[in-house]
């Protein structure tokens, strides 16, 4: 085990536990630059946007990325890149687990300034589970593709970002998440898969 990976990794998980706290604290009540961008992303509405945001919010869903997580668990384990898939599976899984956590333990109260559009979820509105999951999947895969085929990685991310930061943006316009929770959706994603690939490295499970 490398000692400077490992510590990497605790600096960041705790960096983004700090973060998280930070990002609460000082947006709860919903502040005053949440409220604001929500107002203005309301006057965008149109139906052609209403349908295609309802759309693209479901690639952030686990009934989305866990098949398409299957799906590429199928090729890494075939092809015997077995650090890759652990590196894909903590990934998503561990950042939709604190995502979750994180809703039950701050309890925020979902929007209400302007109506909703589609169906209002039921649990806590901080931080975004969706940006977070759909943000650790595209970093993840990035990071696979990276270590795998440079040129590659950057066609990823070429499309697969846009993707999430279309997700990201459809809870927003929506009116089921603050800009807050999103912000805290994608720090948490980042800082987590980050985390979790020099865990890997560190454990001698993956390589750089």
């Amino acid at each position: 085990m490398t000692l400077p990976k490992l510590t990497t990794t605790l600096v960041m998980w705790l960096g983004m536990v700090v973060l998280l706290l930070i990002i609460e604290r000082f947006s709860a009540p919903p502040s005053s630059w949440d409220k604001v961008i929500l107002t203005h992303i309301s006057q965008l509405r149109s139906l052609w946007l209403d349908r295609v945001f309802l759309f693209v919010t479901h690639f952030g869903s686990l009934y989305f990325l866990a098949p398409a997580t299957m799906l590429i668990l199928w090729f890494l384990l075939r092809n015997g890149d077995s650090g890759d898939a652990w590196l894909l599976v903590l990934s998503l899984g561990g950042a939709s687990l604190i995502a979750h956590l994180a809703k039950y333990l701050f309890q925020r109260v979902r929007p209400d300034a302007f109506p909703f559009i589609g169906t209002m979820p039921l649990n806590a509105s901080f931080p975004s589970a969706h940006t977070a999951q759909v943000m650790a999947f595209v970093i993840a895969l990035y990071l696979i593709l990276r270590r795998l085929d440079m040129q590659n990685a950057h066609w990823l991310i070429i499309a697969a970002a846009p993707v999430a930061v279309m997700v990201a943006l459809s809870r927003l316009y929506l009116q089921v998440h603050y800009p807050s929770d999103v912000l805290a959706g994608l720090v948490l994603a980042l800082l987590w898969s980050l985390g979790i690939a020099h865990l890997l490295g560190a454990l001698g499970i993956r390589g750089g």
